[in-house]
């Protein structure tokens, strides 16, 4: 058999082992159980998060004030949003302010950050350092507005609220690249969060064979190298199968669920490229990001011989995934300086750093030197592990160069 009949062989043998077995609905399921309970946490703590966050703050004034404050708090939300400005609550004043002042900051039921005394024209806020940084600019923006309505009330010139006349184009160019921009990390994060899931298991696959000793029977029947692009292919197969449960259940979910299309329904603003070129970029890079990362873990974990080995080796290799993610992130946006150019040559990077490309710049001849590139890459990875794996496991040579392409013409004529 040739080179790829024999990847054919074993990636067909391991992928109806792993799909028609009993653990793969497991696997399917499980991505699946920790997203929605993962949704269900945020959205249940996003409201008690933003109320924490937002800042209470006791006003001690008399009624004039404190309906000033109230009013302009409530301009000023108008305009922004209600985390944006801190929430007032208005107390009777005590014969001693001060004192007072201490014990409603002491009151942990409570729970103020600072308190609000004095006038308009001489406030006080009473509280600890850390107010200053949030509360203290909020409060005197407050006041100030407070103060400016009524002098405006005073002198009889409070201007009328004046309609904002609006003329609706359909694009800025400023929306344009900060819609792209998002659209490129989401693709990034969408590439990176998939391969981490799957391709890390590729560390162990090799372990089981290792075991029973039928890696030497694979060994002895078919090429090294076809081996691991068999199991390389077959680990692709079983992660589409996936995404293709995965994205069917989201599409279902977006079709029938109403308030799903509240926050997913896609942008007006489409990638440089177009929806269908960058969807099917997205699939291309997807694959040969898996196939890279894959093929580097499947040559990894060829040299661990238990499965202790290949856990003290899991936490390098999602450290050195997330290294590669943060390389392609920081490209984004920065056009063709030394950065973003790193982050496409370097093969690893390559795939999420190309995605983003895509999502800003309309060109489609870097992206096939982009994919030639990666599968050259792959091809070496697999011809470098498949060699190191004879040397150091199987303990027996192989012929020819350690880099010879011959070896992939001839497989490939046999």
């Amino acid at each position: 058999m040739s080179l790829f009949e024999a990847s054919w062989v074993i990636a067909r043998r391991d992928f109806v082992a792993s799909v028609f077995s009993k653990t793969f609905i497991l696997f399917l399921l499980a991505p699946m159980i920790l997203l929605g309970f993962a949704f269900f946490f945020s959205w249940m703590n996003d409201a008690q998060d933003a109320t924490a966050s937002q800042g209470r703050i006791a006003v001690v004034a008399d009624g004039a004030t404190a309906e000033a404050l109230a009013l302009a708090r409530e301009r000023l939300v108008r305009g922004t949003s209600e985390q944006s400005v801190p929430a007032l609550h208005n107390v009777a004043p005590a014969e001693h302010v001060e004192v007072q002042a201490r014990a409603l900051l002491a009151d942990e039921n409570a729970g103020y950050s600072a308190v609000l005394s004095g006038t308009l024209d001489r406030p006080v806020l009473t509280g600890p350092t850390r107010a200053d940084g949030y509360v203290a600019r909020r409060l005197q923006l407050l006041v100030d507005d407070a103060r400016r309505a009524e002098a405006l009330r005073g002198a009889n010139a409070a201007p009328a609220p004046v309609a904002l006349e609006r003329v609706v184009t359909e694009q800025a160019a400023g929306n344009l690249q900060m819609n792209r921009r998002a659209m490129a990390k989401a693709g990034q994060a969408l590439v990176f969060t998939i391969t981490m899931l799957l391709a890390t298991l590729l560390l162990s696959t090799l372990v089981e064979e290792k075991t029973n000793k039928v890696i030497e029977v694979l060994a002895a029947a078919v090429p090294l190298d076809a081996v691991f692009l068999g199991k390389l292919i077959a680990m692709l197969g079983i992660s589409l199968v996936g995404l293709a449960l995965w994205g069917g259940s989201v599409a279902l979910a977006y079709t029938f669920l109403q308030i799903l299309q509240d926050w997913m329904a896609l942008p007006t603003v489409s990638p440089a490229i177009g929806w269908a070129a960058w969807i099917v970029l997205l699939l291309l890079y997807f694959t040969m990001n898996f196939m890279l990362l894959g093929a580097l873990f499947l040559g990894i974990g060829a040299q661990a011989s238990n499965i202790r080995e290949i856990q003290t080796i899991s936490m390098p290799v999602t450290l050195l995934q997330l290294m590669v993610f943060l390389l392609a992130v920081s490209a984004v946006g920065q056009g063709s300086s030394p950065l973003a150019v790193t982050a496409y040559v370097v093969p690893f990077s390559s795939p999420m750093a190309m995605i983003a490309y895509g999502a800003q710049q309309e060109a489609l001849w870097p992206h096939l030197l982009a994919l030639v590139w990666q599968g050259l890459w792959v091809a070496l990875i697999i011809r470098i592990s498949s060699r190191l794996f004879r040397r150091t496991v199987l303990k027996s040579s192989a012929s020819g160069s350690f880099f010879s392409l011959r070896f992939w013409r001839s497989q490939g004529a046999a």
